[in-house]
């Protein structure tokens, strides 16, 4: 894999709707790792009410930002980056890390809808046709035939 399309995929460019689309998708993609990084708690029946809510919450936000929704993407966002705050002081570097690429994800998502909104306002250029008057139809002079 070359180092651009790592970049591109941890941050997209964005130059029209279809390419905002494609980086909000990636809040759906950011809510399936966190679900895949809290299985192991969801399991744990002291924590699966916890993290059961918040797997919803996340996926809720992921879904809501794949369906353009600027609000959801942005919640995912703030619901997830205090997570890295609170792996960092844990000490669980793993677990940090894969936040950061989440709330990154999360991050584009928020980009994506917002420039997909951005671009959808706008009005595409329209074309321009120019109308010309109709042409007079040929003059038939039936009263004087043209002479040889």
């Amino acid at each position: 894999m070359d180092f651009k399309n790592i970049q591109e995929f941890l941050w997209p460019t964005i130059h029209d709707a279809e390419s905002a689309r494609k980086a909000a998708e990636q809040g759906l993609m950011a809510a399936a790792i966190y679900f895949l990084m809290s299985l192991g708690y969801f399991l744990s029946p002291e924590y699966f009410i916890a993290v059961g809510l918040s797997v919803l919450i996340v996926a809720a936000c992921g879904y809501g930002a794949r369906r353009m929704s600027r609000i959801a993407a942005v919640a995912g966002f703030i619901f997830v980056v205090p997570g890295i705050w609170t792996m960092a002081t844990q000490g669980q570097k793993v677990a940090m890390v894969s936040t950061i690429i989440v709330s990154l994800l999360f991050l584009n998502a928020v980009r994506g809808t917002f420039a997909y909104h951005r671009y959808a306002k706008a009005k595409p250029p329209q074309p321009t046709v120019e109308v010309l008057p109709p042409e007079p139809p040929p003059s038939q002079d039936h009263q004087n035939p043209p002479q040889a």
